[in-house]
């Protein structure tokens, strides 16, 4: 691996979690200026709805223009523009909630259009580099679950310390370097736009059609779609409703509510560690399946069935490790699987049909809550999740072709080590 490429490698992970890591301060600054400015919580839902819709209708209709621009361009201006957005939020904020919302979304669409940009960039970057998909990818997901772990902390810690449009600007700043070391670090030979009949020639509407196209003829990806869809149903419900409400009725310790929180993101970061090097020796199916059996409906059942912060906590951390191999799985088998000139168009699906189920799960787990009760909500949770996860199992003959060598790799250019 030349110095060069590793750079590349390198800066590409790092401009990703320094933009997760952005991205993760504005979910807390933003909520929060709303709630000092307004003090309404419905307006606060208001503007997470008016960040995230965008983004997610982006990440879907966005790829033809990453391929036509080029992803390395979009990349850099996305992010300049998510610096400049926040910048003139921070300045503005006061003059009006409806031109906060204006810019929110606007900030949205620039942030889904970056984000995909550099998803559609990892499969060149990864291949020139001779790294494996499946231990990069294990990488970048520990990175991003980091992110996670350490960005909400750090905008309480920055908004206390500084205030709230010192916070802003702060989290504008991190876009920016973003920017600065995708310029650097990731050369004009990766990430330029496609010219084939595919992409350059064909009206935007057909662009767009040909990777839906290519996603109804992969079974695989399908499959995994429609599974990340209902999971990410579950744990926006359990995020969203169920902890916070299990803490306050049961331990009555807002403190509780990071503890079981940060078990999670901690148990994945620390099997990404160890994903991360036994990635190219563990069989995909088997972990992929083992990961969602006990990942997913252990967590939900512990907090229906236990009082205990300690069990919650412990058997949410083993949950974390087990989850951990999920991701990395998923975004190795779909780099691997789609084409490069589809890169953007499958990534940008994959996040859009994934993560529209976030602002139902919400909603449905408060339903579920008031309706049932929490216990009853949590435990039919779980015992749905197992569902989902055993289908796996039941049907194993579309799931065992994750271990199936990826139809696309003899299209590469360039040598990938599996």
């Amino acid at each position: 691996m030349s110095n060069r490429r590793r750079a590349a490698l390198v800066g590409l992970l790092t401009a990703g979690t320094i933009s997760d890591t952005g991205t993760r301060v504005s979910t807390v600054t933003l909520p929060w200026l709303v709630l000092v400015s307004t003090g309404s919580p419905t307006r606060m839902g208001l503007v997470v709805a008016a960040e995230m819709l965008p983004y997610v209708l982006t990440s879907a209709l966005g790829p033809p223009l990453v391929d036509r621009l080029g992803a390395r361009r979009v990349s850099i201006t996305a992010d300049l523009a998510s610096a400049a957005g926040m910048v003139l939020l921070a300045a503005t904020y006061q003059l009006g909630f409806a031109l906060l919302l204006g810019l929110v979304a606007v900030i949205g669409v620039v942030r889904g259009l970056g984000d995909n940009a550099k998803r559609a960039m990892a499969h060149a970057t990864i291949a020139a580099a001779g790294a494996s998909m499946a231990r990069v990818s294990a990488i970048d997901d520990g990175l991003h679950r980091m992110s996670i772990l350490v960005g909400a902390p750090v905008a309480g810690v920055i908004i206390a310390w500084f205030g709230i449009t010192q916070a802003i600007l702060i989290d504008a700043a991190t876009f920016a370097v973003a920017a600065a070391v995708v310029t650097a670090l990731i050369p004009a030979s990766i990430g330029r736009p496609i010219h084939d009949a595919t992409t350059e020639r064909e009206p935007y509407l057909k662009a767009l059609g040909i990777g839906l196209r290519h996603l109804r003829q992969d079974q695989v990806a399908v499959g995994i779609f429609a599974v990340m869809f209902i999971i990410n149903l579950f744990n926006q419900a359990s995020v969203a409703v169920y902890i916070p409400l299990w803490v306050d009725q049961v331990l009555d310790n807002p403190a509780a509510l990071g503890a079981v929180s940060g078990a999670l993101a901690l148990g994945a970061i620390v099997g990404n560690i160890g994903f991360s090097i036994a990635a190219t020796r563990l069989p995909r199916y088997v972990t992929f399946t083992i990961g969602l059996l006990v990942g997913g409906a252990p967590r939900f059942l512990v907090m229906a069935f236990s009082h205990d912060l300690l069990v919650v906590t412990a058997i949410t951390f083993v949950c974390g490790l087990a989850l951990s191999s999920v991701n990395p799985i998923i975004a190795a088998t779909i780099l691997e699987r789609t084409p490069p000139p589809l890169q953007a168009r499958m990534f940008g699906l994959a996040t859009a049909f994934s993560w529209a189920s976030i602002p139902i799960g919400g909603v449905l787990g408060g339903w579920a809550a008031s309706a049932l009760g929490l216990t009853a909500a949590i435990t039919l949770s779980g015992l749905l999740y197992l569902m989902v996860a055993l289908t796996l199992v039941l049907r194993p003959a579309r799931w065992r072709r994750l271990d199936e060598p990826p139809p696309t790799m003899a299209n590469t250019t360039e040598p990938v080590r599996t």
